[in-house]
């Protein structure tokens, strides 16, 4: 069940098309988290003003209970509305890779990634990792972090070959 979850949270991720533009692409350490306290130093309890100066650079996406995730603008986030935000990313053969990126380097549109990185074919010549980091914001001041990863390759059972 846990897997279908963090599948339909990449594929929600997909959904959101290749043709989003992420500032920065996040790389594999700032979906580390320490005793509840993210890379860049942000915890439970912490502001919207925190969150921006540390996240800014990336592409968010939010939330509302009982919604998918959409892109949207970290300046016009309702913080004070409990809503969920996260970032997240791809990783191919250990590089963090936007969605954009895929779609450019295997010639398809936004619609064919989930195809793509779940394809036998694929999975045996690459190794694919979906990482999020998950906020969870309750009258304007974030109230849980998660952060965790889907290993492609496991979850399609499709082993990696190189």
């Amino acid at each position: 069940m846990k897997k279908l979850r963090f599948a339909a949270l990449a594929a929600l991720l997909l959904l959101s098309g290749c043709e989003k533009k992420q500032t920065l692409t996040a790389p594999a350490s700032l979906f580390e988290t320490e005793g509840g306290v993210t890379s860049l130093g942000i915890q439970e309890g912490d502001s919207p003003e925190a969150f921006q100066e540390a996240y800014g650079d990336y592409s968010i996406q939010v939330a509302y209970e009982n919604t998918g995730y959409t892109p949207m603008s970290i300046d016009r986030i309702p913080y004070d509305e409990p809503i969920s935000t996260m970032i997240a990313n791809f990783f191919i053969n250990g590089e963090p890779v936007s969605d954009e990126e895929i779609c450019q380097e295997n010639d398809i549109r936004p619609e064919e990634l989930y195809s793509l990185l779940s394809s036998y074919e694929y999975l045996t010549s690459h190794e694919v990792i979906y990482r999020y980091l998950e906020f969870s914001w309750e009258d304007g001041k974030i109230s849980d972090i998660n952060s965790g990863e889907l290993y492609y390759n496991e979850t399609f059972e499709t082993p990696y070959r190189e």
